[in-house]
C-alpha cells in the first residue's frame, strides 16, 4: 500500500473511531447522570422508577454495543490494509432482523435527539440466518445512521424485511436530500458526498458510510441497489425526496 493511501486510510479510521468515541462519551455521560458516580463509598443505594431504570438499561446497552463497534471497525480497518485478514475472521450464523434492531437501540440516542423515529417492519419470529463475518454487524448501524442523520424532524425511517423462497430483502426508506440521477453510482465512491447533500450545514459527513456498506455486501454477496425519488419538497432552500436502500440477503 503506497504512502498517500495508508495516510488516508488512518485519517478515515481515525475519524470514524472519533465519531464512535463521542457517541460513547454521551451515552456514558447518561449514565454518570443517572448513577451518580460522585456517591461512590458514601453507602447509598440506587433508586430507580421504572422509567428510568429503562433509560438506564438502553444506554448500558448502547455502550456495550458501540464497544463491540470499535472492534468491528478495527477489523475492518485490518482488512483494508490486508484483504487476506478476512481469512482470519470469525464467521457468525447471523439473523440479520436482529441485528438491524440492535442498530435501531444503539441509535436511541441520536433519534431522539433528531426526532427522528426508527420503525421496523418484519415477521422477528421468523429466524431467517446466514453465515457471516463479524464486520456484518456495521452494516445495519452505517444504513440506519445514514438515515437517521440526514432526515429532517418529525419523519420516520422505515426498515421492511420481505421474505422471498431464497432471499431476504431489507429495504431501508427515509426522506433526506435529493440525489441527482448522474450521482446514484457515486454514492458508494469513498468519500463522495452529493450536492445536495453537501449543501446541508447541519450535516456533516465523509462520505464514507455507503462506500462501507457496498464493501460488506460485496464480501458477502449482497446484491445493493440505491434509488432517491423525484423531488416532492425543499427544506432551507435544499431538495428533498424519499431515499431507498435495498439489500437482497441470500439465506439458507
Amino acid at each position: 500500500m503506497d504512502n498517500r493511501k495508508y495516510e488516508n486510510l488512518v485519517l478515515d479510521a481515525m475519524h470514524e473511531l472519533r465519531f464512535f468515541n463521542q457517541r460513547l462519551k454521551n451515552l456514558s455521560e447518561q449514565a454518570s447522570k443517572i448513577v451518580k458516580p460522585e456517591k461512590v463509598d458514601q453507602n447509598i443505594p440506587i433508586s430507580l422508577n421504572h422509567q428510568v431504570a429503562d433509560q438506564l438499561r438502553t444506554v448500558t446497552e448502547g455502550i456495550l454495543s458501540l464497544s463491540q463497534l470499535f472492534t468491528t471497525r478495527l477489523d475492518f480497518i485490518e482488512v483494508e490494509l490486508n484483504p487476506n485478514a478476512i481469512e482470519q475472521m470469525d464467521v457468525d450464523t447471523v439473523n440479520l432482523y436482529g441485528k438491524f434492531d440492535k442498530a435501531r437501540r444503539m441509535l436511541n440516542s441520536l433519534s431522539r435527539e433528531k426526532k427522528v423515529k426508527v420503525s421496523l417492519e418484519g415477521d422477528k419470529e421468523v429466524r431467517r440466518v446466514f453465515e457471516a463475518y463479524t464486520i456484518i454487524d456495521i452494516l445495519p448501524y452505517l444504513l440506519l445512521d445514514n438515515a437517521v442523520k440526514y432526515s429532517p424532524e418529525n419523519m420516520t425511517v422505515d426498515v421492511e424485511f420481505t421474505y422471498f423462497d431464497n432471499i431476504t430483502e431489507v429495504k431501508v426508506s427515509s426522506f433526506g436530500p435529493t440525489v441527482l440521477k448522474d450521482e446514484l453510482d457515486k454514492l458508494t465512491s469513498k468519500h463522495y458526498r452529493g450536492e445536495n447533500a453537501q449543501m446541508m450545514e447541519t450535516c456533516v459527513g465523509r462520505g464514507l458510510g455507503l462506500y462501507f456498506v457496498s464493501y460488506i455486501c460485496d464480501l458477502h454477496g449482497i446484491n445493493f441497489e440505491i434509488k432517491s425519488g423525484e423531488e416532492t419538497m425543499r427544506l432551507d432552500g435544499i431538495p428533498h425526496s424519499i431515499f431507498e436502500v435495498t439489500l437482497s440477503v441470500p439465506w439458507g
